[in-house]
């Protein structure tokens, strides 16, 4: 019986490709505008054709009526609580490419991740305007925000998941981990066996103003944008941005929770080094994302953190992808 087919958009590195194929996909075509992450991508998956380069200038027509689904995430930028949220007015918003993606290709079920941003009050409306396009295509829909670690992702990632088909609504996949179902996956869990990768050199500094918040993983406690992780839960979204001093803080001593709580006690802030503390690796950041081992990223250190960041979660594209599959 031949597999399903699908066109993945925005492919990145490949995570929603991975997680879709487990799930029992055949992946025909992958975009991305990012040359490592296409490099990326071909390595990983050598037997999917590739196009690198401005998704505005593809003509999908040549695909009409050949492909079941049509997926991909859009470049979340527009609509992330970490940017200016520009939705429409910002040039990396390509909503519009997936809706005309759909409309040329006519797929039976497409599927559509972002930011949770994208559902807020200040960009429903405008939501509403592409789903309603969607809508007249003769596409029955459905939005979700879903977290990641619901889905054995050792980390907590909540995205939307907007579900189109022409067969009426599909159903979104079960919540496998959580409470009253099996344990969400602790970060140590993940990365206490990762493979040897090379450290990240971005030193850890206290913060000169700590931010505190009530817990120990949120606040700014140190330079930059990276928090240390709770190693007993999933971790904190993975960052596009990491690679630098956004990354986050592995803290295997307690070393800043034991910060937090002399600073909860009226203690003064320190400066300099925090020393016993290190950043994610590559490797370890993947591996928060679920990804295999085996799955190789290529390009600059620095474009490698991006590429891990930017990607859907393999395992929770492998949930989302097989409650597709059921549809057809």
């Amino acid at each position: 019986m031949p597999r399903s087919t699908c066109i993945d958009l925005f492919a990145g590195a490949g995570g929603l490709s991975l997680g879709l194929k487990a799930a029992g996909w055949d992946t025909k075509l992958a975009v991305d505008f990012d040359k490592a992450a296409c490099t990326t991508y071909k390595h990983n998956f050598p037997k999917v054709e590739v196009v690198q380069g401005d998704i505005r200038k593809i003509d999908w027509s040549s695909f009409a009526g050949k492909i079941d689904l049509v997926a991909g995430g859009p470049p979340c930028q527009p609509f992330s609580v970490a940017g200016n949220q520009l939705a429409a007015q910002d040039s990396r918003d390509m909503l519009p490419e997936f809706v005309r993606a759909v409309r040329e290709v006519k797929p039976k079920l497409f599927l559509m991740e972002n930011v949770a941003g994208l559902v807020s009050p200040k960009h429903e409306p405008y939501l509403a305007l592409r789903l309603q396009q969607l809508n007249l295509l003769g596409y029955d829909l459905e939005y979700k925000v879903l977290d990641a670690a619901d889905y054995g992702v050792p980390q907590h990632r909540r995205r939307v998941i907007i579900l189109g088909s022409k067969r009426g609504l599909v159903r979104f996949p079960k919540e496998s981990h959580g409470v009253s179902r099996k344990a969400h996956i602790s970060a140590i869990s993940a990365i206490y066996d990762a493979p040897k990768d090379e450290p990240n050199k971005a030193i850890v500094t206290y913060a000169k103003n700590p931010i505190f918040r009530p817990s120990p993983w949120a606040g700014m406690l140190v330079n930059g944008g990276g928090r240390p992780i709770n190693l007993h839960s999933p971790s904190q979204t993975i960052p596009a941005s990491a690679g630098g001093n956004r990354t986050h803080i592995v803290d295997e001593n307690s070393i800043l929770f034991d910060y937090h709580a002399h600073l909860e006690g009226g203690g003064k802030p320190r400066t300099g080094l925090v020393k016993g503390v290190r950043r994610l690796t590559v490797r370890e950041s993947a591996r928060l994302q679920s990804f295999p081992d085996d799955f190789v990223f290529i390009g600059q250190r620095s474009s490698q953190y991006r590429q891990v960041g930017n990607a859907v979660p393999p395992l929770l594209g492998r949930a989302v992808g097989e409650a597709l599959l059921a549809e057809l």
